[in-house]
């Protein structure tokens, strides 16, 4: 295609005709893949531990420190990557954490043969690097959607989430029980060409804002920086770090999400080895059922970040009362079931019930992360990196209750003590964001030159929303 071929489909240089290419949903769906292959890398494991541990005679305890091993990273760089972000942009951020885990994707069966300790040292390192994604997608979203897509596009890209684990559950048990390139190594390999090529595609097709990038047409720049409080030149981000560090909604969200990714990484990552080992499924089965699982945490986060962006732009419902039911739906359902799950003995009954209530957690997209945006438009990388960087540390908590509880005696008894933690963490969470979670900008993140109020930013909003069309 030639260069004035491609201006034709951009519309790039004409300011009041409608591409017929926006560019602004490739960038959404670029960072969907992103943490697709984040959380592909994460959840491969659950199912590739189950013939890896054979081979190296792994017992239960080491499954699950080699399990829970990322978050040791995971749960420092967060916060870290929410400031690299506001600082230097998304684009660079995000290219380099996922150059950096697909190399150690690709090493890992090697890492594996040369001993434990060099195999959880990998673990870890890639845990620095993955503890960026979520951050550097969420800044780049937040510069890159119409203020009436935000619960929408945030919704998209965090549902790379279950596209990644939906892909790892078929995937790897797929390869896990062929002989492709010696069985379980060959997902290690897939992944990692896979990211490789992701990065290419990032480096020619992304960037961090509106204002850097080459594809984007004059019409869809307008209509996105008019609609939306953020401020598109990094020299102006500036932190208030004092008032940050005592604002309520911050820590609301926060404790929010230790609440939410206790159960979510617990589930994620001892899914499978619940309905193996408990529900007496094969290792087939229990892939498939992870991914039914998945499948339902797609849904409901797609489907979720819609719902909410209409309740909110098209209702008189205020935005704090529609973050506050998507919570109450989420953590508080999802409580009951998990509670349930420890005392129904019928297989199947059990099973169905674990994949509604990891299902589930695809709503609480719609509250936590899109509620970063809310408070906090030109901090939000920040505010959800700070916030994983304290719900990270359940990565290997979670798995480490479940070792300790299940080490001597493995049966549905102990599971039910694990369930019973899980609901008490998340009903905490969910109380305390009830109480003190706001959808507000918060003063402390309004900037001198972006301090536009929210009910301007709506107006003006609906009046570009006919003409991106």
């Amino acid at each position: 295609m030639s260069k004035e071929e491609g201006k034709q489909i951009l519309q790039k240089d004409k300011k009041d005709v409608p591409p017929r290419l926006h560019i602004r949903y490739i960038i959404v769906v670029m960072c969907c893949v992103a943490n697709a292959f984040n959380f592909f890398t994460r959840t491969n494991w659950s199912i590739v531990i189950l013939s890896m541990k054979h081979a190296f005679d792994w017992d239960m305890k080491t499954q699950q420190a080699i399990l829970g091993a990322i978050y040791y990273g995971y749960s420092v760089t967060p916060m870290i990557g929410g400031w690299l972000v506001g600082k230097y942009g998304g684009f660079p951020v995000l290219l380099s954490t996922v150059a950096v885990s697909s190399l150690i994707a690709l090493l890992s069966p090697l890492a594996a043969r040369c001993g434990i300790g060099l195999l959880i040292s990998s673990r870890i390192i890639d845990g620095f690097g993955q503890g960026m994604v979520y951050a550097s997608t969420i800044g780049i979203i937040a510069k890159w959607s119409k203020l009436n897509e935000l619960s929408t596009f945030v919704s998209i890209t965090t549902s790379g989430y279950s596209v990644g684990a939906i892909a790892s559950s078929y995937v790897s048990s797929l390869l896990t029980t062929s002989t492709f390139l010696g069985g379980w190594p060959s997902t290690f390999y897939i992944i990692g060409i896979a990211g490789i090529i992701w990065c290419l595609c990032w480096w020619i097709v992304g960037s961090s804002d509106v204002t850097n990038n080459r594809w984007i047409s004059e019409f869809e720049k307008e209509s996105i920086t008019t609609s939306r409080p953020i401020a598109q030149d990094s020299e102006v981000y500036n932190i208030r770090w004092k008032k940050l560090a005592i604002s309520a909604p911050v820590w609301s969200i926060c404790i929010y999400c230790i609440g939410d990714d206790f159960g979510l990484y617990l589930l994620g990552t001892d899914m499978p080895i619940f309905f193996k080992t408990i529900l007496h499924f094969d290792i087939e089965m229990s892939g498939f059922l992870s991914c039914i699982a998945q499948i339902a945490f797609f849904l409901t986060t797609i489907f979720g970040g819609i719902i909410a962006d209409k309740l909110i732009y098209q209702t008189k419902i205020k935005k704090i009362h529609v973050r506050h039911f998507f919570a109450c739906f989420c953590l508080g359902l999802q409580s009951i079931l998990l509670i349930l799950i420890g005392y129904i003995s019928y297989d199947w009954i059990a099973a169905i019930l674990m994949i509604i209530a990891f299902g589930l957690y695809g709503v609480c997209t719609s509250t936590i992360c899109a509620n970063a945006l809310d408070i906090a438009p030109n901090h939000s990388a920040l505010v959800i990196g700070i916030a994983f960087t304290f719900s990270g540390v359940t990565g290997f908590i979670g798995p480490a209750v479940v070792g300790a509880i299940t080490e001597i005696d493995n049966t549905l008894i102990q599971w039910r003590s694990v369930f019973w933690i899980a609901a008490g963490v998340q009903a905490a969470g969910l109380l305390q964001f009830l109480v003190f979670g706001s959808a507000e900008i918060q003063e402390w993140a309004k900037s001198a030159d972006n301090s536009t109020e929210t009910s301007s930013l709506i107006e003006n909003s609906s009046r570009c929303k006919d003409r991106s069309k």
